[in-house]
């Protein structure tokens, strides 16, 4: 089995798609701060317009790949589809070019049932072999390498875990343990999405380190155990379709805007909050948010809403597409 080797890895559109500015995002270990850092927001933007960047993939995560490429700088490239990332475009999982060196084959990826799962906004994984340490997302998700000892105060805690870098441990605090869970209330989600306030998003951004529109409410969601698709596009066909007088807090808010073509497409995803509030993260170079939604431009712009909460049994959730849109 294939995983990912690097704290987050980008997944390309092509082996060609990377700039020079890139760089630091295409090695192992990679330098994503350092990336971000350098990149201004001309660049920034051109990740969107260029369509150059498709999603990111966390550590550890499971990828299958379809084919291996050699670039003409000797660079070698797996082309790998995401199994945990939902896409139209793709039935096996969402579709994309990583770096050969940012993949290795190994027996630590983790089954659900057996994941570590971070859920501090950064977590710092440590212990590791050459007393390295690794700056993890939220959502990072790895194999629990022996039990928890119950211990008085949880912040003095450790939890080891086997990962493909070797064994390391994490602070207790920080994790979520096999068996544990969060309801999945509109809530939790708040609680949860209020956290990476101020964070500047990111086109295809997938991680606590930037996030794109579809990728915030992605990873909310997949923190109370809902797998949505991982696109704005795909998620809008699925979940219970709700009339947008009818929103309470937990349901989606899609928009839409005329494509290069002039046709109009969902392009924008929100969380609603309730009390004519959402949580998004806006567009290129601006920041994740909560705000009104009455007197905004996404007002005119709102075409959908939909609900994966189960409002007849609070605390529960629908599973993402048993209810298509239209049904």
């Amino acid at each position: 089995m294939s995983c990912v080797a690097v704290a987050v890895a980008g997944l390309w559109t092509s082996p060609d798609a990377p700039r020079a500015i890139d760089a630091p995002a295409l090695g192992n270990p990679v330098l994503l701060e350092r990336w971000l850092a350098a990149l201004d927001d001309e660049t920034r933007l051109a990740l969107c317009k260029e369509k150059r960047l498709a999603t990111q993939v966390l550590l550890d995560t499971p990828v299958g790949i379809l084919e291996r490429h050699r670039d003409g700088h000797g660079n070698d490239w797996c082309r790998v589809v995401v199994p945990s990332q939902r896409s139209s475009l793709d039935e096996r999982g969402y579709p994309g070019w990583i770096p050969a060196a940012q993949l290795v084959e190994a027996e630590g990826c983790p089954a659900d049932a057996e994941s570590v799962v971070v859920m501090a906004p950064i977590a710092w994984l440590q212990g590791l072999p050459q007393e390295r340490s690794l700056k993890l997302s939220f959502l990072t998700r790895l194999k629990l390498a022996e039990p928890v000892p119950e211990v008085a105060d949880r912040r003095a805690s450790r939890v080891w875990v086997e990962t493909s870098l070797g064994r390391g441990w994490l602070p207790r605090d920080s994790v979520q343990l096999p068996g544990e869970g969060l309801p999945a209330t509109a809530a939790t989600l708040e609680t949860l999405g209020r956290r990476f306030d101020g964070l500047r998003y990111l086109w295809a951004g997938n991680s606590s380190f930037g996030y794109d529109c579809s990728g915030l409410v992605h990873s909310l969601f997949a923190a109370i155990g809902m797998r949505l698709p991982r696109d704005a596009h795909d998620q809008v066909e699925t979940g219970l379709p709700v009339a947008p007088d009818e929103r309470r807090g937990g349901d989606l808010l899609f928009f839409e805007k005329p494509d290069d073509a002039g046709r109009l497409v969902v392009d924008h995803v929100a969380l609603y909050l309730g009390d004519d509030r959402m949580l998004h993260a806006p567009t290129n170079n601006a920041r994740i948010e909560c705000r009104r939604l009455s007197g905004s431009r996404y007002e005119t712009q709102l075409c959908a809403v939909r609900r994966f909460l189960d409002p007849g049994d609070p605390g529960t959730a629908i599973p993402a597409g048993t209810v298509p849109a239209g049904t």
